[in-house]
């Protein structure tokens, strides 16, 4: 990975909180700069089991401590139940050529595999397990394999994510040549056509003129270059992926099932209305 510059003690400090809360194990930050820090964040936030929400968390972290001596360790607990506690622990060392490594080598309780309950849902049980496996490999940096594992779900459910997309491009008054190729595509077998598919009947106001399609990150499943990148690579890549996949599948679902609903209620009312006046009591 790229050595990172900070030219604040505050950039430092936010990395750290990202390094911790998000990295997976061993992955290294390199960098160099913010010399005056030594330790740790004394907050972080983090999903709390017992509040069943994202808290803040806090260590204790005493005047003068220096954390930076090689392997070190500090626990957080939850500020809202103050009952929840996460250890970590992590290597901190400056380099002879005046760089800084961190990275954490531990981690109790273990970085969660966390599916929200609505793409468990929407899951089979098998693509679930594969989920779940791509998570794990993700969080111990290994993220080839994660990437492998992700692009396996990924194709399990294209042709589902095709549809949430093609009614949320209906909703959204999508031209009615590209609703038409909707059945074509869905018979097509490769991977590549149909994620072209999917950026296309994304909604305008999630790909907003001058900004990235989202759904181009899944083009990256698909890359005869993905075979000469690092595992540290592949986890960003991963959790890109991840990122668009869990929003269309899970979020984007529920959102457009309510609006199927809504016009199908108000469809109904205005039949109702119309029964109505045409049949005055």
């Amino acid at each position: 990975m790229p050595v990172e510059n900070f030219v604040t003690e505050e950039l430092l400090q936010i990395k750290l909180q990202i390094v911790l809360q998000t990295w997976p194990l061993y992955r290294t930050l390199d960098y160099t700069g913010a010399q005056k820090t030594k330790a740790v964040p004394e907050h972080i936030s983090l999903f709390c089991d017992t509040c069943v929400k994202e808290t803040f968390w806090e260590a204790y972290i005493y005047a003068g401590e220096d954390n930076r001596c090689g392997f070190s360790q500090k626990e957080y607990k939850c500020r809202n139940c103050a009952n929840r506690r996460v250890s970590y622990y992590f290597c901190w060392a400056r380099q002879s050529d005046n760089r800084t490594l961190f990275f954490k080598v531990g981690q109790y309780p273990e970085l969660e595999e966390q599916v929200s309950k609505t793409l468990e849902k929407a899951l089979s049980p098998e693509d679930l397990k594969l989920y779940k496996n791509a998570l794990k490999l993700r969080n111990f940096n290994l993220g080839i394999a994660a990437v492998a594992y992700m692009r396996r779900v990924v194709e399990n459910r294209m042709n589902d994510m095709l549809e949430v997309l093609l009614e949320a491009a209906r909703v959204h008054n999508a031209p009615a040549e590209l609703l038409a190729r909707h059945q074509e595509v869905m018979k097509e077998k490769r991977f590549a056509v149909k994620v072209d598919y999917a950026g296309d009947l994304l909604p305008a106001n999630l790909r907003p003129a001058g900004k990235p399609n989202p759904m181009t990150i899944l083009h990256e499943l698909t890359s005869d270059g993905l075979h000469s990148k690092t595992d540290e690579e592949c986890v960003d890549i991963f959790d890109a992926c991840r990122q668009t996949f869990e929003y269309v599948f899970g979020k984007m679902r529920v959102e457009t099932e309510d609006a199927k609903n809504f016009v199908k209620g108000m469809a109904l009312l205005t039949g109702k209305r119309k029964a109505i006046e045409e049949n005055p009591a």
